[in-house]
């Protein structure tokens, strides 16, 4: 009887032990999924930043939005513009609920 018990409470172990590997993984591959997406937004939003700049040095001034680099910017666009004054802007997108990564272009970087 006792190896009996001892065979079933291994079983259960493994069991177990598989259980939390697979829920491991599972988290680990969310977080990397979400990695990989905020890099790809981050690549979008630097051939914005290029456009941007552009039109700053053809026209000598920041674009008001940036329908006026040929993006059609939307209330559920990914990426959003803002102007904050005649030399600096700001992209930014969402990452989580309450939370986003922003562009400076004063600084020109992702934060």
């Amino acid at each position: 009887m006792p190896a009996k018990n001892a065979k079933r409470r291994e079983r259960n172990y493994m069991k177990q032990k598989f259980a939390l590997n697979i829920i491991f993984l599972a988290f680990a591959c969310l977080g990397l999924s979400c990695n990989l997406s905020e890099k790809s937004k981050i690549n979008q939003g630097n051939e914005i930043v290029n456009k941007i700049e552009n039109y700053r040095k053809e026209k000598g001034v920041l674009p008001t939005s940036l329908s006026e680099v040929g993006i059609e910017e939307k209330e559920d666009s990914v990426i959003h513009y803002k102007k904050e004054s005649e030399t600096k802007f700001i992209l930014w997108f969402g990452t989580t609920l309450g939370e986003s990564t922003t562009y400076d272009s004063e600084t020109k970087n992702w934060k």
